[in-house]
């Protein structure tokens, strides 16, 4: 399945930074979860643009820059990655295990979304994620997680607040 390219609040260019606001990736093939989100980044004005993919395939895909995903003007490599561990092709596991293998290819931030599994959060940080969220999805835990995150901080910008790298 390809990319869909969501915008979270416009995503316009900030007139203080040049170019376009970094891309968060989203890998998460449950539809309602992806649109809480999106409404989440609306409200809190975040301004950075969304990608969101559903496989395991296609997230690897996308990292890699290949087939469709080549084209890095319509698929920007991201600066925040936000997996889902439970995918319909397999699991964010093993997403995050391609990503220990090519660190070349990781964003700066990879924070996986997950229930409250004790046991999966620890096995993701054991394959290399910086953080992770539960849902459903709060700002402030969002806003905790990038104020506290190693390379990436959330910056006011004249179109609401930006993901962007340190």
């Amino acid at each position: 399945m390809a990319a869909t390219r969501e915008i979270a609040s416009g995503a316009r260019k900030d007139p203080t930074r040049s170019g376009r606001a970094d891309t968060i990736l989203v890998v998460d093939d449950n539809g309602d979860d992806f649109d809480l989100l999106r409404l989440m980044f609306r409200r809190a004005r975040i301004a950075n643009s969304l990608q969101r993919l559903e496989t395991v395939r296609d997230a690897i895909c996308y990292l890699k820059g290949e087939g469709i995903y080549e084209d890095r003007d319509k698929y920007p490599f991201p600066i925040l990655l936000l997996l889902d561990l439970h995918l319909s092709d397999g699991t964010g596991f093993e997403v995050l295990d391609w990503l220990r293998r090519n660190r070349s290819k990781s964003p700066t931030a990879v924070v996986v979304l997950t229930g409250s599994d004790t046991g999966a959060i620890r096995q993701s940080y054991a394959l290399g994620a910086h953080s992770f969220l539960t849902k459903p999805l709060r700002f402030e835990d969002f806003q905790n997680l990038v104020a506290h995150a190693r390379g990436i901080s959330l910056r006011r910008s004249s179109e609401g607040w930006l993901v962007q790298t340190d």
